[in-house]
């Protein structure tokens, strides 16, 4: 009953994005976000699932309504970005659901789940065991990281799409964002939740992000 309240706060991301410098190209990219705050519309994602120039973030809901939504937090260091979508819009989906951030509740053994838009797939639910919390930052080939931070590792074989998708323990919480994978093996790289916590609070009191 647990995971099943948290489907309706997951969305599956299509982001369009013009090209933001001559090392980049245009082009469209899927991830997941979810609900952070149902009554605000604020919805949690990556950073790099949104990119670094312009871009048109189409969200897919759970009753399948689609929502154009804004791009409103990009974080400077860390792969976390913050976007927000219009409540009222929405007709056919559970309006007032959205999933609480637990910072405190990622440790080594947690039985978690990851919920997202895995393969393209607009939902799915993976599971896994949290293995370590001291994790260097992955270092990708594009070179989009993130900085001053450990992570946590989990071998819960998610694939393209999963972006964004929140890591929930057994009590609905999101302890993680997930934030990339092995291409070589299941190990799957988690952001925590400590920077992003504080910046989300700082985004509903509508005051800037220090």
């Amino acid at each position: 009953a647990t995971l099943e309240n948290c489907i309706p706060a997951i969305v599956a991301l299509r982001v369009s994005s013009v090209r933001p410098s001559e090392l980049d190209g245009a082009g469209v990219s899927w991830g997941t976000g979810f609900v952070v705050d149902a009554e605000k519309g604020f919805l949690l994602t990556n950073r790099h699932v949104v990119g670094t120039g312009p871009v048109r973030i189409l969200a897919t809901f759970d009753q399948h309504e689609e929502l154009d939504i804004d791009l409103v937090y990009r974080d400077p260091l860390h792969d976390f970005a913050v976007l927000r979508f219009d409540p009222s819009a929405l007709f056919l989906t559970r309006k007032k659901v959205a999933l609480p951030l637990a910072p405190a509740e990622l440790r080594v053994g947690a039985e978690v789940r990851v919920i997202g838009n895995d393969d393209g797939e607009k939902l799915q639910i993976l599971q896994g065991t949290i293995a370590r919390v001291d994790r260097n930052a992955p270092d990708y080939s594009d070179g989009v990281g993130d900085e001053n931070t450990f992570y946590a590792g989990c071998g819960s074989n998610c694939s393209g799409g999963a972006s964004g998708s929140p890591v929930v323990n057994i009590r609905g919480e999101v302890v993680a964002i997930l934030t990339g994978g092995s291409n070589s093996s299941s190990s799957d790289f988690f952001l925590p939740l400590d920077r992003v916590h504080y910046a989300v609070e700082h985004l509903m009191r509508q005051e800037p992000v220090p």
